[in-house]
This record gives C-alpha cells, structure tokens and sequence, in this order.
C-alpha cells in the first residue's frame, strides 16, 4: 500500500483501473474462449465454473475432495439463490468450512441456510466423507480439471 502512494498519479490512476479490470467479472466471452462441444460459456456458465474451481483448489485434501466431489455433482443445476448461499460458504476459512460442514462447530446464523444443510448432509453420507485408498482414487478422478 505505501508503494502505491509514492506512485505519480497518472500510474496510481493506471493501476487501479488494472486491478478492477483484473477482479472484475467478465460478462461477455470471445468465441476464441468458446468450447468445440457442449454448452456455450455465458455469465452464469463462468460462475459455476468459478465455484467448482474454488470448490476443488482449498488446499487442504479433505475439504478439496468434499467439495470438489460436492460442487462437480450439484453446482450446474443449481438455482442463483443456491449459488449464492454455496459461494457465501466458499467465502470462509476453509478450516471453518471443514468444521462447519462437519458439524465441529456452529454455523453462524448467516450462513444457516438450505445449502449449508445439503452440505452437511452430504458430508455425512458421501464416500468422501471416509478415508479409503479406494474412495481417493474415484474421487480424483472426478476431480482432475
């Protein structure tokens, strides 16, 4: 922060709009970027495709693999409220997702919501859910990008 004060202003004014240019979200999508096969890249296409990404890239093993497994199966039909309530989730420390979704701790009212049931509920019963050298080679499968 303080080298980006001592920047002339024609730079500091250059780098911000770089770095909104950089967070935004993209709402159009060159054909260049476009699959050969299955459906077209939209907006809502790249969200999804964002939350498996950030589903599957937590780094830590147990929770890449619940949610990574999780998102691959459910993320594509999920309504925009349903997505909505599953990136809130996303937004959390992921030793705090693990132990929410785990039920080792309580779920701030917030993120109390039909989502954070489903994922319980997944995490209970999915084979990711259980350590097995069997369960971890089908699910890296799934997994791989």
């Amino acid at each position: 922060a303080e080298a980006r004060q001592q920047l002339p202003q024609e730079a500091l004014n250059r780098d911000i709009e770089l770095r909104k240019e950089h967070f935004a979200v993209r709402k159009s999508f060159p054909e260049s970027a476009q699959p050969k096969e299955g459906p077209r890249i939209d907006e809502r296409r790249a969200h999804r495709k964002r939350l498996v990404y950030r589903s599957k890239q937590r780094g830590w093993l147990e929770v890449d693999l619940l949610l990574g497994s999780f998102a691959t199966d459910n993320v594509d039909s999920f309504s925009d409220e349903e997505a909505a309530q599953y990136e809130a989730i996303l937004n959390c420390e992921t030793l705090d997702i693990y132990n929410m979704i785990t039920k080792q701790m309580q779920v701030p009212e917030i993120l109390q919501t039909p989502m954070m049931t489903r994922l319980q509920e997944y995490a209970a019963t999915s084979p990711a859910g259980k350590a097995s050298p069997t369960m971890y080679e089908q699910i890296k499968k799934k997994m791989s990008n």
